[in-house]
Formats: structure tokens, sequence, C-alpha cells
């Protein structure tokens, strides 16, 4: 079924890498604990499973510990997660998703729908 690519924790992280384009543990850990109350071990264990999933890639520094840094921008990880959503939707609600995507239209600016009806046009 359908699920949400980032948890809340990691969607926070991945903002912080983002924006810094390569973090330590450290780094990140420092910039979060400002906002709210997170264990340094969190930080990493969640870093680490960002690597497992290739959203995150790591290498090692010099003093022992890892330099992450985005896999994708975050325009290619939006791109990729949206493709990854709507395919899923569609593949487990077929038409209905579709005509629920067509009505959600109605409430998009009118710029952006002639940007969709290019793109249609085009393929």
């Amino acid at each position: 079924m359908i699920k949400s690519t980032l948890g809340e924790l990691e969607q926070a992280i991945m903002n912080v890498v983002w924006k810094k384009e390569r973090a330590t543990v450290r780094e990140v850990h420092t910039t979060l604990s400002a906002r709210r109350d997170l264990a340094y071990t969190t930080v990493m264990t969640v870093m680490t499973r960002l690597v497992d999933k290739k959203i995150l890639c790591r290498g090692p520094q010099g003093d022992g510990s890892f330099l992450y840094k985005p896999c994708h921008t975050r325009e290619e990880f939006s791109a990729k997660t949206t493709r990854t959503l709507f395919h899923d939707l569609i593949k487990n609600f077929g038409s209905i998703a579709v005509a629920q995507f067509v009505d959600t239209l109605e409430e998009v600016d009118p710029a952006q729908i002639a940007v969709l009806k290019e793109r249609l046009r085009k393929k």
C-alpha cells in the first residue's frame, strides 16, 4: 500500500543536509537539537537508515567520522518520490486515483494547468 517516504525526523535531517550540502552527524544533531530534544545516537541511527535507503550518501573523513551528503538534490528526490507515489496510487486505485487527480486540478493555478496541458500534448 502507499506509505510516506520520509518520517518527520528523516525529513528534518534531510532539510539540514540539503541546506548545508554536506554535514556530519554532529552538525545535524547540533542544528536539530536547538529546536528539539534529540539524542546524538538517534540522529546517527536515522542518518544511517537514510544511507541504507540511498537517500543520503556517506564517505569517511580523516578523523574516523563520516561526512554525509544528499544522494539527490531536493528537486530530484521530490520528482522521484512523486513519480513513485503516482505509480502506486494508479496501481492500487486505478481510474479512481486519476479521477481524483483531475478533480483536484480545479483547485490549481490556471498557469500550472497550462503547463500540464503542454506536457501532455508533447507526450
